[in-house]
Formats: C-alpha cells, sequence, structure tokens
C-alpha cells in the first residue's frame, strides 16, 4: 500500500486511491493495474498508488471502534491467480478507508456507485464528527476537506473501449466464478489506461 504521508512529495507527483468494498478483489487489483500501466509509461515516479475498502459488507466500519471484514487480509487467492496469469502483482493488504485519506489523496476511484456512496457516507459523518470535537475546543486528527467530494468518481468514467461501453461499474467478482476475475482484470486494463491519459491531460 501506498505512504499516507505527504513529506517529501514532489509537486507533479499524482495521488490515487482505488476503493472497493472489501479491497480483496477488485480494489488490490486497480492498484496493481495501474502501477503496472504508469510503469510501462515511464511515469511510476509521478505517482503513489494506494487501495482500500469500505468495511466488506460491515455496516460500523467508519465509527470509532467499528469493525472492518477482512483487514489485514491479502487479496482473495483467486483474483490473486489470475492476475499473476497476466504478469501483474497483487502485493496489497487490505485496510478501510481513512478522514485522511480523503485529504491527502487527488482522485479517488470507486469500483461502483455504492463504493461511492459508502465513501460520502464515511465522509460525511468525520465531517460532523470533527465540527463537533472542534467545537469542544479539540482539533479534529484528520480533518476532511469540504471539496472531498470533488476527487471522486468511478472506474468505468475512464473505460475507452467500445466493447466495454455497456458497463457502469466494474462487477464484484467474489461470489462468481472464473469468468468474473477476467472480466474485472480486461476492465482494469482499458480504464486504467484511460485513467492515466486523462490524469495527464490534467482532467483529473
Amino acid at each position: 500500500m501506498g505512504s499516507a504521508g505527504g513529506a517529501g512529495r514532489p509537486a507533479a507527483q499524482s495521488r490515487v486511491l482505488f476503493v472497493c468494498l472489501g479491497n480483496i478483489c477488485r480494489s488490490p487489483s486497480a492498484e496493481a493495474v495501474f502501477k503496472d500501466v504508469v510503469a510501462r509509461a515511464g511515469v511510476a515516479d509521478q505517482f503513489v498508488i494506494d487501495s482500500c475498502g469500505t468495511g466488506g459488507g460491515s455496516s460500523n466500519w467508519y465509527l470509532p471502534g467499528g469493525f472492518s471484514y477482512h483487514e489485514g487480509d491479502p487479496a482473495d487467492g483467486r483474483m490473486t491467480a489470475t492476475a499473476r496469469g497476466r504478469g501483474i502483482t497483487l502485493t496489497s493488504r487490505s485496510r478501510p478507508l481513512t478522514p485522511s485519506d480523503l485529504a491527502e489523496f487527488d482522485c479517488i476511484v470507486g469500483m461502483d456507485a455504492a463504493n461511492l456512496a459508502a465513501i460520502k457516507r464515511a465522509a460525511e459523518h468525520w465531517r460532523t464528527d470533527a465540527a463537533q470535537t472542534g467545537a469542544a475546543g479539540s482539533t479534529p486528527a484528520a480533518p476532511v476537506p469540504a471539496d472531498y467530494a470533488s476527487k471522486l468518481c468511478l472506474m468505468t468514467d475512464f473505460l475507452t473501449s467500445d466493447r466495454f461501453r455497456q458497463y457502469r461499474e466494474v462487477p464484484d467478482p467474489y461470489y462468481g466464478g472464473q469468468q468474473g476475475f477476467d472480466l474485472v482484470l480486461d476492465l482494469l486494463d482499458d480504464a486504467c489506461q484511460g485513467l492515466l491519459h486523462s490524469i495527464q491531460a490534467g482532467q483529473r
């Protein structure tokens, strides 16, 4: 996973965070695929790339003392094996989104609309909690910026091939068969190329 700290960050460096439900299938694959894309483009040093989840199905993951399924786990073995067959190595371990992610990353990419809704729900809770903490005289540890929503987008926003035009989300392959894992990588390979082009064009 990428570092959360910003010290020593080059001025031109872009920070990209991929988000899915449990951070064991889609978002770690997006992280690895995008790392491969920028490396092949010769611009890896211009990016910090990470991934995280929105609790893996736990309703209280963003609350104090909340629980996040899969936290600390490596990527799903089926996803890892499928990616390895394409020369992509998944190395991240699952973690939940944090308030500091919303402040420190420039582009936060959800795999589906439910992911974006979960991010917004957590962000609004953290913003409200921070305001209440500030009113009590304490300084919040990681304030969420007011413009955080402008950083959010869907992975499928960056698809470029007509072959994938019908997809509005990257489907969760967790409960499906091998075809689902192959589809995830097909979509990510195309969309990560489009994401890089969008960032380089100043559109993200």
